[in-house]
């Protein structure tokens, strides 16, 4: 009898277990799959990579499925909605805004971390000095290039496009045409600009848009990569969008500890172009001094944003200023 009671209980239990697990795969909400469309050697491998791997999207309800791309193919994946959101060249985004597409700016993202960088041993003091000279970049096009525009003709009335002698050249030649004269000066794809900012006995910084821009509001230039979406996408579940974009700002925030830096790069480094110690190092120093993403979206912080467009309009970057109050979304108190 002993024994049958013994089976009985223990039958009950299992019955009891297994109920209890069914209860809970049907209680735990699915993952709501999410796609970004993300540029190869860039730092947007290891957070989205890192983040994802570091269970930071799945926290927030999201599947995240990473396409990483060259550039070209990174720019377009947004708008032939092969990818909802990601952080988009921000510049381009204003840009499609403007013509009339249905975007809107969901959070902060990538600053621009191009600095102008000339030799070591340059002659040049000032961007002023820059009139005249021969003047590299990687994309006349990129957003990045465009708000190093935009920030030299408030600072400095010097037009890159009209009073220097540009060129666009491919990244890796880029570097070696400054680093042997043939090019005066330079602003490169991100991974190599800083890279190149990495050997202090080769390159220097002559022009930091960035700190220009800090100087005047406190805030970086967010306009490399900003968290861009479709606002059709964003209507059709807000708690999906917000949480996406607060994923992904987690996964700014987590990459600045220098351990999980160390780990996306091991894990992730040969695709964003970051796989040397000196690379890593300058990495880094930018992440830890707050200098590569930026993670506030306040209304102060977003006002300052919204600031720097009306520089680039002013600076006929931009034709025109999209209404702040439309299409800047999820701001915080």
């Amino acid at each position: 009898m002993a024994t049958r009671r013994s089976l009985l209980l223990a039958g009950l239990g299992s019955l009891t277990a297994a109920a209890g697990t069914r209860l809970a795969a049907r209680a735990a909400p699915a993952l709501q799959k999410v796609k970004v469309v993300i540029p190869q050697e860039s730092v947007l491998v290891l957070n989205y990579f890192g983040g994802k791997d570091a269970g930071i999207f799945a926290k927030y309800g999201i599947d995240l499925d990473v396409d990483a791309r060259p550039f070209a193919g990174y720019l377009a994946g947004l708008p032939s909605k092969e990818c909802p959101t990601v952080n988009y060249a921000g510049i381009d985004a204003i840009e499609k805004i403007n013509e009339g597409l249905d975007w809107a700016i969901i959070g902060g993202g990538l600053t621009v971390v191009q600095n102008v960088l000339v030799p070591k041993n340059s002659p040049l003091k000032t961007p002023a000095d820059l009139r005249g000279k021969h003047f590299g970049t990687f994309s006349t096009g990129a957003s990045s290039f465009k708000c190093v525009r935009a920030a030299l003709i408030d600072g400095y009335k010097l037009d890159l496009v009209k009073d220097t002698k540009l060129q666009q050249v491919a990244g890796p030649a880029l570097t070696k045409l400054v680093e042997d004269g043939q090019l005066d000066a330079m602003i490169n794809i991100s991974s190599l600009s800083i890279a190149a900012e990495a050997q202090t006995d080769k390159f220097r910084v002559l022009f930091s848009p960035n700190d220009y821009w800090r100087q005047k509001t406190g805030y970086p230039i967010m306009w490399s990569a900003p968290i861009a979406a479709w606002k059709s996408w964003v209507d059709e579940d807000k708690t999906r969008a917000k949480n996406f974009a607060k994923a992904a700002t987690e996964s700014f925030l987590w990459l600045e500890n220098p351990k999980n830096l160390e780990t996306a790069v091991k894990n992730h480094g040969v695709l964003a172009e970051v796989t040397k110690p000196e690379d890593v190092a300058e990495y880094k120093d930018w992440l830890q001094h707050k200098d590569m993403f930026m993670t506030d979206w306040s209304r102060k912080a977003v006002d300052a944003q919204w600031k720097f467009l009306q520089v680039c309009q002013r600076s006929g970057v931009i034709d025109k200023v999209p209404p702040e109050d439309k299409y800047a979304l999820f701001i915080e108190s």
